[in-house]
């Protein structure tokens, strides 16, 4: 094992005080579709450059893609029902937080509970009541009509701190009477647990029965894709949903094989080859054909300069240390991943395994070059 080195020679350290990103950089536009090894994003600079940014571009990459593609599984079921990333206080760390918080309105979450990412990104933010508030008053009641008088404007009322049907009753005698004096209304009520589906129905017979029918519920409560699906594939009376721990450590599938490898060195082309770790070698494109409804037909992966039918998804970021345009915005972005999930194919849109996985065409070029790096005297 490779211990610590304290000691750097003074030139090394003068080099890294004035080290300046001097290369160019190609990337897909954030919220692009892509699938299993093509490249997503290519630096092009002097290898210590190349090699310093390594690690932060692929913790960067690989954690909010991870996260993206979770929340996108849940998009995919919801049908349309609002989402709301509700993880900060499960992610590992507050930077994790913050970047899932992106990441998921980037995928099409309508918002998040964190409030750092309402700030930075601009991101929707959405909160109800803490159990911690209810409990912290001597009944349920006085719970309810505080946070409704403090917040009147956004009043969603947490109603399973102690039973959830009795607390649907209270919020219909409070809304029939305090409140509605007031000139306030209860927008929804929030289920964190149980069997939130069993629970939505009897809340809302409730509610109904009492003529509060334009008050919504709203669930949470180790939530992922495979249990919202199962609740609107039951017909849950549930408008939205609050996802949270499951999403933010990604808990099924905790990483992404996301790797930054050197694939061409001084004009010879550079090819890893150890078992079960092979790369295509050299500067690649990625071009993707779409059918007559706008749905992904095919991509294939060739060199640099190997024009290919349909439209090239690597595009020029950086040309010499300096970026060609401004920031793109996140509203841009969460446009750009919506309009590429429409154009998934219908077999890739399920939570299941494909009947037909979607495969990427190595081109002749490609091919070729990978043999000529194997002929490549070691």
């Amino acid at each position: 094992m490779v211990g610590p080195d304290k000691s750097f020679p003074a030139e090394f350290v003068k080099w890294l005080r004035n080290l300046q990103f001097t290369g160019d950089v190609n990337a897909m536009p954030e919220g692009t579709v892509f699938f299993a090894n093509e490249p997503i994003l290519q630096v092009i600079a002097p290898l210590p450059e190349a090699q310093f940014v390594e690690t932060r571009l692929i913790n960067l990459l690989n954690f909010q893609t991870m996260i993206a593609s979770k929340a996108t599984r849940s998009i995919l079921v919801a049908q349309g029902k609002q989402l709301i990333d509700f993880g900060l206080r499960r992610a590992h760390g507050a930077e994790a937080g913050l970047m899932a918080a992106r990441a998921t309105y980037i995928a099409g979450f309508s918002g998040t509970s964190t409030v750092l990412a309402s700030q930075r990104f601009e991101i929707p933010i959405y909160g109800t009541m803490a159990h911690s508030f209810i409990q912290a008053h001597t009944d349920e009641m006085s719970a309810f009509t505080r946070f409704a008088e403090a917040n009147p404007g956004n009043v969603v009322l947490l109603i399973d701190t102690y039973d959830t049907e009795a607390a649907a009753e209270k919020v219909v005698n409070l809304t029939a009477g305090h409140l509605r004096q007031r000139g306030i209304e209860v927008k929804g009520v929030r289920i964190d647990s149980g069997d939130l589906g069993s629970h939505a129905r009897k809340v809302r017979q409730i509610l109904d029965d009492g003529g509060q029918r334009d008050v919504q519920i709203f669930a949470s409560g180790n939530l992922d894709e495979y249990l919202l699906r199962d609740l609107i594939e039951a017909g849950a009376p549930i408008d939205g949903f609050g996802v949270g721990t499951r999403l933010d450590t990604s808990s099924d599938a905790p990483y992404l094989d996301c790797a930054y490898k050197l694939q061409e060195y001084g004009g010879r082309p550079c090819r890893k080859r150890s078992e079960g770790k092979t790369s295509w070698p050299g500067q690649k494109q990625v071009y993707r054909t779409f059918d007559s409804a706008g749905h992904i037909e095919g991509d294939v992966l060739t060199v640099h300069g190997d024009r290919q039918e349909g439209e090239p998804l690597l595009c020029p970021v950086m040309r010499g240390g300096k970026r060609l345009n401004g920031p793109v915005p996140l509203s841009a972005s969460r446009e750009h991943a919506t309009c590429q999930l429409r154009s998934l194919p219908e077999r890739l849109r399920s939570l299941g395994q494909a009947r037909k996985p979607f495969k990427i065409k190595i081109s002749d070029a490609l091919q070729s070059l990978a043999l000529a790096a194997n002929k490549q005297k070691r």
